[in-house]
């Protein structure tokens, strides 16, 4: 498609896009029930002239776990196909998910585990019983007939197959999933977009996102049978016009509200058995045009050659990048802050530097506006992630994506610091400032505690004649209260049980030594800022 001089300047704008690419063979047919409530039967099938069948596909669940709903068709699109696609090809068996936790925070369910872990297993033991052919790689086309299931859940603490222990949630992929991960021609979306839409709209953006790139390509409208998004999204297929035009208003209306779609039509036609149908026509719309022209420029520049890890070798050795294969974007001269920091990246990640390209240094000016400090803890956070068994990120742009994850590490550990800070500057304080209040407390035992505080006086001097009169009583017999006896009224030992008095009774109103550094103390405290 040329580019007109309009577009290339958003380019570079088109170009932030985050781009999520996706198998085009399984990802067409349905899986998931896209409504809250009931049970959709999935199961598609078609013939060729000579009645043999040409397409089967069928969805089996289990009746414990139930049927995959919009939870598990969330999880399945958002979080198992993004970390597919961050691994690269061929895909590692065992594929790791992260905690319960963190997905749950990536799908917004708080910290409701029991919802995600259930969505896991009924996307795990959907059952599907497929025959279809589909584009490879290689541009051959090549035949699935098998009935399988796509992955197998390994939970935190469980055994994985290499027997190791798994340290978060993993999934084990099926031989024939794997091989149609490994094979297939894959596709763009735009991950963000996808994102934001509920369910049943974003099951549309993927269907109809088959016919609206070529429509941009060509200047022409995207069509979309009605029939055969019912038939691809599970959506219930009405035979009115009017409740067709009400169920599509809910479809339609984020994507006309986002810019994806500038003008729907209709055309009333018939199907193949004679049932009212439909053909929708889209005029694509800004959103769409800035995600093709994303797309083009994404998919034309070639990117470095992933480094993966597995599950049995924790700790990869970098891989050469070839020069051809280096990205096709400008490499500006790095800041000394911002370059520095992507080189110390891929230093930690692989033992070796790469030079910045102008998009990670602009990255890195982001991450340094918020501190040194926070900007180099990210990066050492993902650098240790990457190197973690089916670690990620492999490169400096997957740093922002944990982002929130290293958030949260930075903050407990900056709190930590901040904690050990605080106490030990409270410490030496308490050490310099002791004498001064052992010195209150004397003269509060000289008199003023009678007079100010008298009910504290009164339990502090029958606690002070009871035990006397205890070690009195046995120091014939003991030399231990013989000497207690004989050092007994001397101020030290009526300082050191006063304190031991205030320990025992902090509500007697004898301030402690906080309370006095606070109230009295001509040089009190100050938290280091």
């Amino acid at each position: 498609m040329k580019k007109t001089s309009d577009q290339l300047k958003t380019i570079p704008e088109a170009s932030a896009l985050e781009i999520l690419r996706v198998e085009t063979a399984l990802s067409r047919y349905p899986i998931h029930r896209l409504s809250n409530k009931g049970i959709v039967s999935i199961r598609i099938r078609k013939k060729d002239e000579r009645g043999i069948t040409s397409l089967l596909w069928d969805v089996d669940y289990s009746s414990r776990h139930g049927q995959p709903g919009p939870l598990a068709y969330k999880l399945d699109t958002l979080i198992i196909n993004r970390r597919i696609d961050e691994m690269g090809r061929p895909i590692p068996k065992i594929l790791k998910l992260g905690s319960l936790r963190e997905i749950a925070s990536d799908l917004d369910l708080g910290g409701n585990t029991n919802l995600l872990k259930n969505a896991l297993m009924q996307n795990a033991f959907a059952g599907i019983t497929a025959k279809m052919t589909y584009k490879a790689q290689d541009k051959t086309e090549r035949t699935l007939e098998a009935a399988f299931t796509r992955y197998s859940v390994v939970f935190t603490g469980e055994k994985l197959p290499n027997g190791l222990k798994a340290d978060a949630v993993y999934l084990v992929l099926n031989d024939i999933y794997a091989e149609v991960l490994n094979t297939a021609v894959r596709r763009p979306l735009d991950y963000d977009y996808l994102r934001d839409l509920p369910p049943g709209p974003q099951r549309f953006y993927e269907i109809v996102s088959y016919e609206m790139f070529p429509a941009i390509a060509y200047s022409q409208r995207a069509k979309l049978p009605y029939s055969e998004f019912c038939m691809y999204s599970t959506m219930t297929r009405y035979e009115t016009f009017e409740q067709v035009k009400k169920q599509m208003y809910k479809i339609h209306l984020p994507h006309v509200k986002a810019g994806y779609i500038a003008k729907i039509e209709y055309e009333a036609t018939i199907d193949e058995e004679g049932r009212p149908d439909w053909n929708m026509f889209y005029v694509p719309g800004e959103t769409a045009k800035r995600q093709q022209l994303a797309f083009d420029f994404r998919t034309t520049s070639v990117r470095p050659k992933r480094v993966r890890a597995s599950a049995k070798a924790p700790k990869p050795k970098p891989t050469e990048v070839p020069t051809a294969q280096l990205p096709l974007l400008p490499v500006a001269p790095a800041t000394p802050r911002s370059g520095e920091l992507v080189k110390r990246f891929y230093r930690l990640r692989y033992g070796q530097e790469q030079q910045p390209t102008e998009r990670e240094t602009g990255e890195a000016d982001t991450y340094l506006a918020s501190g040194e400090a926070w900007a180099g803890h990210l990066i050492e956070f993902a650098a240790r992630q990457g190197k973690d068994k089916n670690g990620f990120p492999n490169d400096f742009g997957g740093v922002k994506k944990l982002v929130s994850q290293a958030r949260d590490t930075f903050e407990t550990k900056r709190k930590e610091q901040a904690t050990h800070t605080d106490k030990k500057a409270r410490q030496s304080h308490q050490d310099a400032h002791r004498d001064a209040y052992h010195a209150f407390l004397g003269e509060l035992l000289g008199g003023r505690l009678e007079t100010a505080l008298p009910e504290a006086f009164a339990a502090f001097s029958a606690q002070e004649k009871s035990a006397f009169q205890f070690h009195k009583s046995r120091a014939a017999k003991s030399k231990m209260s013989a000497q207690v006896v004989e050092d007994y009224y001397s101020d030290a030992e009526r300082v050191r049980r006063l304190l031991q008095f205030i320990g025992e009774n902090p509500k007697s109103g004898v301030p402690n030594f906080w309370q006095w550094d606070e109230k009295i103390n001509p040089s009190p405290f100050r938290p280091i800022p």
